[in-house]
């Protein structure tokens, strides 16, 4: 029992190594005596990160009409979530996500179409989760399609197609009576990729953000609570001076005599009072 144990831990960790990644899907199928659940296999490729997920590709079928499904990484099975996914005669895909990894692996998703007689190397997960997979072989361009010229086995489905380290397919299905594999090309996918996020991930576990944060506003000082204070109370303090002021008002007679004198606050009106005196007529 312990060497099983052994065994099963040493075929988890080398998921880490592994060109491909396992997926592990849960479907509940119905019929009249009862329901049960069935537990299927399937494989992904890690494209990096964006923000605090993990994105991977796969087939679409692998993942299509399951209850739940979980991505083998790191001796761990990880929750999975759908993005996108396009099942169609031609298309077979989907865009997936995980909580954020650092992989050692970790492919980036080619912008171009691989010419006829490219060679290049499927992986996958075949006869077993942890029997990795690897198959080299061409690529064919026909009037029919592209085609990778060897047949995967069971359980490679949703694994990549590398070619100069970088994926150029997807693994749909394979044709037993012309001995090649189906997918689906990059080019499509890499289109729908930027769509959904904007960007390609990143790999090497870095992360990019949706949009490049923003400076923050500079602190605004606080008033010096002191100096406004002081400057109030010398405001205060010339007002009630000015308050305070008296203007002299004097009425100077013909002589230059000060015949009366009064004091007014400031602001107050000054009223004067002219006393009419009759002029005597010369004789």
């Amino acid at each position: 029992m312990r060497a099983i144990t052994i065994l099963f831990v040493l075929l988890m960790a080398s998921v880490v190594q592994a060109q491909a990644l396992a997926v592990r899907t849960i479907e509940r199928q119905c019929t009249a005596n009862g329901c049960q659940e069935i537990t299927g296999t399937g494989a992904c490729s890690y494209i990096g990160n964006i923000d605090n997920r993990s994105v991977y590709l796969t087939a679409a079928h692998v993942i299509n009409n399951v209850t739940s499904f979980h991505i083998g990484y790191g001796g761990q099975w990880l929750p999975g979530k759908v993005v996108y996914k396009q099942y169609t005669d031609k298309l077979d895909y989907a865009i997936v996500e995980t909580q954020a990894i650092t992989a050692t692996k970790c492919f980036p998703v080619a912008s171009y179409q691989p010419t006829d007689g490219v060679v290049a190397t499927a992986y996958g997960y075949s006869q077993g989760i942890y029997n990795l997979r690897s198959l080299k072989a061409k690529i064919r361009v026909n009037r029919n399609g592209r085609y990778f010229s060897k047949m995967v086995a069971k359980g490679d489905s949703g694994g990549p197609i590398l070619a100069n380290g970088q994926v150029v397919g997807v693994i749909s299905a394979i044709v037993p009576t012309r001995g090649t594999t189906i997918f689906t090309n990059s080019v499509l996918i890499r289109s729908q990729i930027i769509r959904i996020y904007g960007r390609m991930p990143a790999c090497g576990g870095s992360v990019i953000v949706a949009s490049p944060p923003q400076k923050p506003d500079p602190p605004v000082p606080k008033p010096d609570l002191t100096e406004i204070n002081t400057k109030i109370a010398l405001l205060q303090e010339k007002l009630d001076r000015l308050t305070k002021t008296q203007i002299p008002v004097q009425i100077i007679g013909s002589n230059d005599q000060v015949l009366s004198e009064q004091t007014y606050p400031l602001g107050s009106p000054i009223k004067l009072r002219f006393k009419a005196v009759k002029q005597s007529e010369a004789k």
